[in-house]
């Protein structure tokens, strides 16, 4: 049985589209939502005078207490893209409007409520949830997760793992769970310190790099040297000048501690898109681009740049050229998660059926050609709104059980059908052997534990508590 979904294979896919030197940047811009990218922005134009808003290109949100007012007219493209998205993807049914259109909404794009914040156990549970098969291996990834502390560091006892409920671990299946939280996002959590997370995120993010040994070691043996006489280093090591700049430079894309920071307080939501129903078998998304500012480099600038010798201004310069470039890698990557989710969950967006279709990271990763920790970071703290309400990304997800006709079946279904046997037990309530058999004879192949973790995660309480 597969127990585990290819990571690795994902992550060489997202490494192909980003350039090493706007790596750290982009995965900065790609995991904040649309408010906390506009405050990036501010304060980015404030530090950097090359910096400024294209105001031609950019849209301007007409905005009154509850509703947006949207104006028909075409609007020109904001930015030459990176990418065409719908050269790639041809989702039947599915219209695609770049900017919003005339028409006023039913439902505010300012939705009255308040997001709650998430937790780094919460996101990496998230992950593992959908990563792993396995009902056994993934206890033994929440116990693990459980021992992190607020920097994403693993605190707890290899050894207090060995036996975990009813299960039974050796230490290698122990480190092979580990490895892989390890690269969840944001990776390096569950490293046991500072320098394994470092590695863990210079062995993700730069595999194929020439010196990727050298920098393993420095990171291990030579940190404090790097910081205070790089010249030593130099020799230690026979590398240039222009070198060393290199890696310091990818040393400081890394994050020490990758778990500091994550959660954040609770707030306003701005959907990053509008899913309407046209009519019974076509969808509408429309991208909620007018919060983000089109930036550009000041040309004046420019001129007196390539004539300067000084390197800060030069570092300025290529800083504002790595902040657009972020901030279009943001905006295509999301469109392309969105699409692929839209095409996956039409009929459940449209009302023709009660359940998501089982979907994983994993499959919407190989189809936007990215990694599971790329898409995880995208749909974190992420909403759109749809004509079932406003729903986070997350949403969307759901892991599968397998029906006896090999049919994927979603989780939330099983959950389902659980609940309606119960509240349809009558006087003498049912075991989760029970319910568990009449499941199997409607052909789900589900286990008395399943049932039960699923009953509990409901908060229905077992046989003893609920006889009348």
């Amino acid at each position: 049985m597969k127990k585990f979904h290819n990571i690795e294979q994902s992550q060489k896919l997202f490494l192909k589209q980003i350039p090493a030197q706007i790596l750290s940047q982009t995965i900065e811009i790609l995991g904040l939502p649309i408010l906390d990218l506009e405050e990036k922005i501010k304060q980015e134009i404030e530090e950097n005078p090359f910096l400024e808003i294209d105001e031609e290109k950019t849209l301007t949100p007409v905005i009154s207490e509850t509703y947006l007012n949207i104006d028909t007219e075409k609007i020109e493209e904001t930015e030459e893209k990176s990418s065409e998205i719908t050269d790639t993807y041809d989702i039947s049914k599915i219209k695609e409007i770049e900017t919003f259109g005339k028409k006023n909404y039913e439902k505010p794009i300012i939705e009255n409520i308040i997001s709650e914040a998430e937790t780094l156990q919460d996101h990496l549970i998230f992950q593992a949830k959908l990563d792993i098969d396995d009902e056994r291996l993934f206890t033994l990834a929440s116990y693990i997760i459980s021992e992190l502390d607020s920097d994403g560091f693993f605190k707890g006892d290899i050894k207090n793992l060995k036996q975990i409920e009813n299960y039974t671990f050796t230490e290698e299946e122990i480190e092979k769970v580990r490895e892989r939280i390890k690269r969840y996002d944001p990776v390096g959590c569950g490293s046991k310190n500072m320098k394994e997370a470092l590695i863990t995120q210079l062995e993700v993010y730069y595999p194929e790099l020439p010196q990727i040994n050298i920098i393993k070691e420095i990171i291990c043996n030579d940190l404090v040297l790097l910081a205070t006489e790089p010249e030593k280093l130099q020799e230690k090591y026979n590398l240039s000048e222009e070198e060393i700049y290199n890696i310091k430079s990818i040393i400081k894309s890394l994050t020490p501690r990758p778990g500091t920071n994550f959660s954040k307080p609770p707030e306003f939501i701005i959907p990053e898109a509008i899913i309407k129903k046209l009519n019974d078998n076509e969808l509408d998304i429309e991208y909620n681009d007018s919060y983000i500012p089109i930036l550009k480099v000041k040309k004046e600038y420019i001129i007196a740049v390539k004539q300067s010798k000084l390197k800060d201004l030069k570092e300025k310069v290529n800083d504002a050229k790595k902040l657009i470039l972020a901030i279009e890698y943001r905006k295509n990557i999301l469109r392309k998660i969105i699409q692929t989710i839209v095409k996956h969950q039409k009929d459940f967006l449209l009302g023709k059926q009660e359940f998501l279709n089982p979907l994983s990271i994993e499959e919407v990763a190989e189809e936007v050609e990215t990694s599971l920790s790329t898409v995880s970071r995208a749909i974190k703290d992420k909403y759109i709104l749809t004509p079932l309400g406003l729903l986070p990304l997350k949403y969307f997800f759901s892991r599968s059980a397998k029906s006896i006709t090999q049919q994927d079946v979603s989780v939330d279904k099983i959950k389902k059908m659980i609940k309606e046997i119960i509240e349809n037990e009558g006087d003498k309530p049912i075991s989760d052997e029970k319910i568990a058999n009449i499941l199997i004879n409607k052909g789900i192949q589900i286990s008395r534990r399943t049932v039960t973790k699923y009953r509990e995660e409901m908060g229905i309480p077992p046989t003893h508590k609920r006889k009348k």
